[in-house]
């Protein structure tokens, strides 16, 4: 018997696990492994710490060897560790939709940007979207963030608990900032893996593509070959 089955690498803070969430129930079709990463919290992730990087590629490499056919995280701001978490196994591992900025740019027509919904717009540098293979002097990319919102503040919190329409709206709010500020965005790419459950609105709402982990997770799941359950 074959199987695919995504690793998720965890934060430290307690996932939320409503539905819709990346770690609530009916989220995906397929098997999940998760496992949490000690002294990864959102604070120090989302500051840039390094010093996390030994304990990603640790736990990556537990969930390898419990079976996982492809590896993602649940915070975009871990991208930072992608290439050390990539050398370190030999599954596909892709930490952030960040990823995928140069694709869906691709997609769009001439003069169509894409543009950024992040948890922290403060926090989101250069040096992110460089280990996800692209920089802004090639791309231009509008970047908004949730920062000083009430669902900003939940989601930092040790066992955060955001309220699901809060949060939609909060989203929806910052996507409808960044167009009023850059009307030449013609898609969006969340950064944040707490902002799925707002992406079908947003698309309703704004009449544009919008990717999220969760496209991530499965492209990841597709392409990835299976492995024999042992």
């Amino acid at each position: 018997m074959v199987k695919k089955t995504l690793g998720i690498l965890e934060l430290e803070n307690e996932p939320i696990t409503r539905p819709g969430f990346l770690a609530g129930p009916g989220t995906f079709q397929f098997p999940v492994k998760r496992i949490k990463v000690v002294g990864a919290t959102t604070q120090r992730v989302t500051s840039g710490d390094r010093s996390v990087t030994s304990n990603y590629v640790e736990c990556a490499r537990k969930l390898q060897n419990q079976g996982v056919t492809a590896i993602i995280a649940n915070c975009g701001f871990a991208h930072l560790y992608q290439a050390e978490v990539a050398a370190a196994v030999s599954v596909p591992v892709a930490l952030s939709s960040l990823l995928l900025v140069p694709f869906v740019a691709k997609t769009l027509p001439r003069g169509g940007k894409v543009g950024i919904v992040t948890y922290d717009a403060n926090k989101l540098r250069e040096d992110h979207f460089v280990a996800a293979g692209w920089s802004s002097a090639e791309l231009q990319v509008p970047v908004v963030g949730i920062e000083g919102s009430k669902s900003w503040h939940r989601l930092s919190q040790t066992a955060p608990d955001a309220e699901p329409a809060e949060l939609i709206e909060d989203v929806l709010s910052a996507a409808r900032r960044l167009l009023k500020s850059a009307p030449d965005v013609a898609a969006l790419v969340f950064e944040c893996t707490g902002f799925p459950i707002a992406a079908e609105t947003v698309r309703r709402e704004t009449g544009l593509p919008v990717v999220d982990c969760t496209v991530l997770a499965r492209m990841l799941i597709e392409v990835s070959p299976s492995r024999k359950n042992d």
